[in-house]
């Protein structure tokens, strides 16, 4: 019995010193810094945000809860594509909420992005911007 109570007496006596010992290891990170994010040098255009950079556009959509697919979908579906314009011509069709028109001249262009949809809210829906390539 007194070996069971010797025993107990040991294994309360180094678990609190190990607690102990696991406490003091611990140690207090400093204050890291949160790195601020540069507010971004793309210019809001409608539902677009576009920047230029050489002689390519990035553009990227802000729709909310809408899906972007190869078909313009049924009405009332939330669903459709983007036709993109360089002065006037069709440049493409794009399915992504981010995408980039390449290789535009020098000088002034106008783009157009027109969202093809059938529902009602998005239903032709377009934004024209002049852009500067130099």
């Amino acid at each position: 019995m007194k070996q069971m109570l010797s025993m107990c007496a040991l294994l309360f006596l180094v678990t609190g010193c190990q607690r102990h010992h696991e406490q003091e290891q611990v140690k207090q990170e400093p204050d890291v810094p949160v790195i601020q994010q540069a507010p971004s040098d793309m210019k809001q255009q409608g539902f677009l945000k576009y920047k230029v950079q050489g002689s390519a556009v990035y553009i990227e959509s802000t729709l909310q809860d809408f899906h972007l697919d190869t078909s313009p979908g049924k009405n009332g579906e939330k669903k459709g594509y983007f036709t993109v314009y360089v002065d006037g011509k069709r440049a493409g069709n794009e399915y992504t909420a981010a995408f980039v028109v390449k290789h535009l001249s020098k000088g002034k262009h106008q783009m157009t992005v027109e969202l093809n949809s059938r529902h009602p809210e998005y239903h032709q829906k377009r934004e024209t911007w002049d852009v500067f390539v130099t």
